[in-house]
């Protein structure tokens, strides 16, 4: 019996190891695949605006060298060019259509045979477009040249050849690809770590069926939770918002490392602090307000709890109240905000969960811990029968505080206080 049953708990232990790693290596190369896509559609966008913006320059410079014989515009074009890495070929082509200057100088003098541009649907006097010359494809900006009294003088072309600026591309890709497996391989090391470290707390959780659910659940939540973020993105890449994707990309990777980052601080049990980082995805899901009391903390070294008894406990008493703030909610309109707090000193351990819901009525506060009592329908009414069995049986207690519309406060003692 004992033997099928650690196979059956090995069985899900790997099943959520793998899962983990699913979730892990998907939303990473989604994250990085969209974050990709974002930066070559925005480099699209630099490429045509650095032509545009060297044709202006070139434009501006030429109204005064325009008299300027073509042995004498040559080395002074070439000094201008030298410093402009944004762009490939810059060619000045009179009226009669013949090339003042070209950046490959066997063609100065020549005529030119290419797209003539068409400013009259311009009147900014420039536009960039798709074409292909004498180098290949490429994106060029055309650029006309007016002289002081408005006479048409030619046009200056800024091109970009298509291998340079997929040159370009490739590298960014490249760096998105160095920086993925870089970040899936840093996230596999820290799973692997984390996973030896908790390996024998989750073993003892899993022992306890409650416990196991409250895992699941747990990760069921951080699961939706991160489809619904995967939605966003996806849905402001699908509309054009691409800078609001990169903005929420961000904001969201911010908001979660500092939730883990507060919750670890604060509790250094591995399986408690998952749990908590769990139901603060469970609360959003439940739209929440999760609230971690500040001076929250909980050391191990200062009181021996079983890992799989505080879940146990913290979890059936999380869940109690996300359970009556939805139910009351629905009637009243209060505002959903739970409340939790864990404290510990040498030999004592506090822990508090407060809910805003509709408050426990005076009738039934009696019976609350009582096996089978349940206000949720017929086959409830274990939870708080469990959790305080496990409490008083390692010699602590549990008590609550309740008001009307105003919600309910479980408080748990485990410890020297708690046997007072």
């Amino acid at each position: 019996m004992n033997s099928r049953k650690n196979g059956n708990l090995n069985s899900l232990r790997r099943e959520i190891r793998r899962t983990q790693l699913i979730l892990i290596i998907s939303v990473t190369l989604l994250l990085s695949i969209g974050g990709a896509f974002i930066s070559i559609r925005a480099l699209e966008n630099d490429f045509s605006q650095s032509l545009q913006n060297t044709a202006e320059l070139i434009t501006r410079l030429y109204r005064f060298t325009n008299s300027y014989s073509e042995e004498e515009l040559t080395p002074y074009m070439d000094s201008v060019v030298q410093d402009l890495t944004d762009v490939d070929i810059i060619s000045i082509v009179d009226s009669n259509l013949r090339r003042r200057y070209h950046t490959h100088h066997e063609l100065i003098g020549t005529v030119y045979d290419g797209t003539i541009p068409d400013f009259s649907s311009h009147p900014s006097g420039y536009y960039t477009e798709d074409d292909k010359g004498p180098s290949g494809p490429q994106r060029r900006t055309y650029s006309a040249i007016y002289a002081d009294d408005g006479t048409y003088r030619g046009f200056i072309m800024t091109i970009r050849l298509n291998e340079s600026m997929q040159a370009v591309i490739y590298r960014i890709l490249a760096l998105f690809i160095i920086v993925t497996v870089g970040a899936i391989t840093v996230e596999l090391i820290i799973s692997f770590v984390l996973s030896k470290k908790i390996k024998k707390e989750f073993l003892d959780f899993t022992e306890d069926f409650e416990g196991t659910k409250i895992l699941v659940d747990s990760m069921r939540a951080n699961n939706h939770d991160f489809t619904n973020k995967l939605h966003v993105i996806l849905g402001l890449i699908q509309i054009g918002e691409y800078d609001k994707a990169v903005s929420y990309i961000q904001n969201i990777t911010i908001i979660q490392r500092e939730t883990i980052s507060t919750v670890m601080n604060a509790i250094d049990n591995p399986s408690f602090a998952a749990l908590i980082v769990g139901k603060i995805a469970r609360a959003s899901e439940c739209d929440v307000r999760f609230i971690l009391q500040e001076q929250s903390r909980f050391v191990s070294s200062d009181i021996t709890v079983p890992s799989e008894a505080l879940v146990t406990i913290t979890g059936n008493l999380i869940d109690n109240a996300l359970d009556e703030m939805n139910r009351t909610s629905v009637t009243s309109g209060l505002t959903k905000q739970l409340e939790f707090g864990v404290y510990t000193k040498p030999d004592q351990l506090l822990i508090t969960v407060k809910d805003s819901g509709g408050g426990i009525p005076e009738d039934i506060q009696d019976k609350i811990f009582d096996c089978g009592f349940s206000t949720k329908g017929t086959g409830r009414g274990i939870g708080l029968y469990h959790t305080k069995q496990l409490i008083e049986s390692m010699g602590g207690t549990i008590s609550f505080e309740t008001e009307e519309d105003k919600g309910t406060c479980f408080m748990v003692t485990i410890g020297t206080e708690g046997k007072r």
